[in-house]
């Protein structure tokens, strides 16, 4: 048994939508990249001291643009300006990762590219102001934040190399990023001081289906409202015979909702026997002794009207997050 089951699933939600806007913020990550002093060092650092790194360069440079896309991501999902950790620290982060795969030799003389602030990741742990669970929950998501497999990947290319064990074509082997969280990306020639621009211009947006943040308040049948109703009705709860307009005013109040996530919800849906009844826009809200209601027009032709609750739960109040 969980002793906190609703944070357990308000940060499960809060990993997925930061996995969701991975892909969208990998061209963040590149001009990030391609900006840094700090990176452009660590690459002509590598180029110098590390045997084949024209090789195993696209996966070194794939596992940046991961990890600062992710960085992009929370800092997008959580509505920030900039991103939560300095870059340096969050480049050094990498660079430490990177280490760790590059074979022994080589470790102590590329240490002097590294930032003296870098941050360090750990396997359910992301430097700077997060959680523990937020790491446990992008783990649980199939988001490796070390990513383990990197130095196996590393290790199996340079053996190649080293072997000279070329396809008949004379092309060495693509390396398989499948299910890794690698935004996908067309090799091409550059000068790896420029940072990440020209090797990554190739992204392809991964396709997403359209979500809608939303709250649903579950409405009762039709009944007196209190005498000192703070919104000034005579009646609340649901009666088939009402027009969209009073039936929003009956049900947008007042509720025991949390501000934040009606703040981050678009539209808000009511529901009475399962099904939704309404479906409104949200502009705002105000606060009626220690409850809110919920400013907005109703939408009338909303393609939800006459579906089932999308965000079915005994609760009578949910928020969440809709496919269309």
């Amino acid at each position: 048994m969980l002793a906190h089951p609703c944070d357990k699933c308000e940060i499960t939600e809060h990993a997925q939508l930061i996995l969701d806007a991975l892909d969208d913020s990998a061209a963040t990550a590149v001009r990030i990249l391609d900006e840094s002093p700090v990176y452009a060092q660590f690459c002509g650092k590598s180029a110098e001291a590390v045997e084949w790194w024209d090789e195993i360069f696209p996966l070194v440079e794939a596992y940046f643009v991961r990890m600062v896309s992710v960085y992009a991501a929370i800092a997008t999902v959580e509505h920030r300006p900039t991103l939560s950790e300095p870059i340096s620290s969050l480049l050094g982060a990498c660079m430490l990762r990177l280490l760790d795969a590059l074979p022994q030799d080589c470790r102590e003389e590329m240490h002097s590219a590294v930032p003296e602030d870098a941050g360090h990741f750990h396997s359910t742990y992301l430097p700077g102001r997060h959680t523990a669970e937020l790491g446990w929950a992008l783990k649980k998501r199939g988001f490796d934040i070390v990513d383990t497999p990197l130095q196996d990947d590393i290790e199996r290319r340079v053996q190649f190399c080293e072997q000279q064990r070329f396809s008949a074509t004379g092309e060495l082997p693509p390396v398989n990023l499948a299910g890794r969280h690698y935004p996908a990306y067309i090799h091409l020639p550059r000068d790896r001081e420029r940072g990440s621009l020209t090797e990554l211009q190739g992204f392809r947006p991964k396709q997403l289906p359209p979500r809608i943040t939303a709250v649903r308040v579950r409405l009762d049948e039709s009944s007196p409202a209190e005498t000192d109703d703070p919104l000034g009705r005579t009646h609340i709860g649901y009666s088939p015979d009402l027009t969209p307009q009073e039936l929003w005013e009956r049900g947008r109040g007042i509720w025991k909702l949390r501000a934040d996530h009606v703040a981050a919800s678009t539209i808000v849906l009511m529901v009475h026997d399962k099904t939704v009844v309404l479906v409104a826009s949200i502009t705002g809200l105000t606060l009626h002794r220690g409850g809110l209601a919920i400013l907005g027009e109703p939408l009338t032709n909303h393609p939800l009207i006459g579906k089932p609750d999308p965000l079915h739960t005994p609760n009578p109040l949910a928020y969440g997050v809709i496919n269309r």
